[in-house]
C-alpha cells in the first residue's frame, strides 16, 4: 500500500513497498547544481533515511524502494525537504552543507505500516 494525502501532506506506505511522489516547488528558481534533500525522521528527530534529488523544472520525484523501508520499524515518522543551493559533498558523495540551505515548511507525517504475510 502506498498513499499520499496531498491535502494534509501525509505519506503512508506498507513496510517494504515501493512508490513515488512528485514534489513541485514554487517561489524559487533552482540552478542545475542545486539539490532537494528528502528526509524521513524518527520521533526524536534522528534522520533514518535521506536521499538527494536533482531538481528538474522546479520539481523532483521521491522514490521509495523495498530496501528503503524494509529495515525500519512500523510506526509514525516525519518527513521533510530541504533545498541545498550549491551543495558541498564529503568524500562519500553525501551532501554535508551548501552555500544556502532552505527549509520551506515544518516536518510532515509519514506512516509506515506493518505488512501481513509474505510476497
Amino acid at each position: 500500500m502506498f498513499n499520499v494525502d496531498v491535502e494534509n501532506n501525509i505519506i503512508s506506505l506498507s513496510k517494504g513497498d515501493t512508490g513515488a511522489v512528485t514534489i513541485a516547488v514554487g517561489g524559487y528558481s533552482f540552478g542545475e547544481n542545486d539539490r532537494a534533500l528528502f528526509s524521513i525522521k524518527a520521533g526524536n528527530g534522528q534522520i533514518v533515511k535521506q536521499k538527494a534529488y536533482e531538481l528538474v523544472n522546479n520539481k523532483f520525484t521521491v522514490t521509495f524502494f523495498n530496501a528503503d523501508t524494509k529495515t525500519l520499524a512500523p510506526g509514525g515518522y516525519s518527513w521533510d525537504v530541504r533545498y541545498v543551493i550549491n551543495p558541498y559533498y564529503n568524500e562519500n558523495g553525501d551532501i554535508v552543507d551548501g552555500d544556502q540551505v532552505l527549509t520551506p515548511n515544518l516536518p510532515m507525517q509519514c506512516n509506515l505500516i506493518q505488512i501481513v504475510g509474505d510476497i
